[in-house]
């Protein structure tokens, strides 16, 4: 087990995956958060590459506000 500040083991994980997506040519999977008051970012990792918002919390607020404007 690392001795290392979990901050930093953090920041090294996520440099070591960003290095892969621009190794493996898939930038395409990253993108910004699709709900429009957040500015979050997400590296869509899903097999079919559908993801579209960078938590559940964003997804479940953006589904929610949607079935309010359905039912009235």
């Amino acid at each position: 087990m690392s001795t290392a500040p979990f901050a930093d083991r953090i920041r090294g994980e996520g440099a070591l995956a960003l290095a892969e997506v621009v190794r493996l040519h898939e930038t395409g999977r990253m993108r910004v958060c699709a709900a429009d008051d957040c500015t979050g970012l997400l590296l869509d990792q899903s097999r079919n590459g559908s993801k579209r918002f960078c938590s559940v919390r964003c997804g479940n607020r953006v589904n929610q506000q949607g079935f309010r404007e359905r039912m009235g």
